[in-house]
């Protein structure tokens, strides 16, 4: 068995016009379909580097279930870039929470920034130090 890379991910959303902002015009993430299954809607988005990422629209009736960090489960999602200090002023200054500024972590060689999305998801841009 030989695995190549991730295709995608899937993130229920709460709210799909604040979704579809955020991660179209703040991310600058590729629009590339919509696809109407019945009871949910798949947003389909060109992730940099290959994967696609998928919002699931459940026509607002997806349940919110705040997790702690230390849950079991997805924890977060991380994203190579370069200047995370620069992502994270262009992150504020959108209004994007920012829950870790930028830090450096010697230990692991990477320069992290941790913020939400607007469903509460955790998500990660990091660079080598």
């Amino acid at each position: 068995m030989k695995i190549r890379n991730i295709e995608h991910v899937s993130i229920n959303v709460r709210d799909i016009e604040k979704s579809k902002d955020f991660y179209g015009r703040v991310l600058g993430f590729q629009f590339l379909e919509s696809v109407d299954c019945g009871n949910f809607v798949i947003h389909y988005y060109q992730v940099p580097g290959g994967s696609r990422l998928e919002l699931f629209d459940y026509h607002g009736k997806s349940k919110d279930a705040p997790r702690e960090e230390s849950e079991v489960g997805l924890r977060h999602l991380a994203f190579t870039v370069e200047n995370v200090a620069a992502h994270e002023k262009v992150l504020r200054e959108a209004g994007v929470e920012v829950t870790l500024s930028t830090c450096d972590l010697p230990n692991l060689g990477a320069r992290v920034l941790l913020f939400l999305d607007p469903n509460g998801v955790t998500l990660e841009f990091c660079e080598k130090l």
